[in-house]
């Protein structure tokens, strides 16, 4: 594993290496979830977050039980419900 050493300049800024963005996966543009873990700093891509939490739902999904239909359909009518309360006037005919 290669180390980096990176500067914190005056207003707290810093450049990340790119070789070490592209290990990780980030690329501009993208965000960082940064967070401290026993006096170390840890950066996380944010779209790694993102597909974390998404692999941790669509295991509940799976031991859930819920036929994925019945689960798109109480969706649909929940998105129907909130639009008709929150945005009458599309409804208005």
């Amino acid at each position: 594993m290669q180390s980096y050493t990176i500067d914190i300049r005056p207003r707290r800024q810093t450049t990340i290496p790119q070789a070490l963005l592209q290990q990780i996966g980030v690329d501009v543009g993208d965000q960082l979830i940064a967070t401290a873990q026993n006096a170390s700093l840890v950066l996380k891509p944010k779209k790694q977050v993102f597909m974390d939490a998404l692999k941790a739902l669509q295991k509940a999904f799976q031991e859930s039980g819920i036929p994925e239909s019945e689960f798109q359909e109480a969706i649909k009518k929940d998105r129907e419900q909130y639009a008709r309360k929150n945005y009458p006037s599309l409804y208005r005919h």
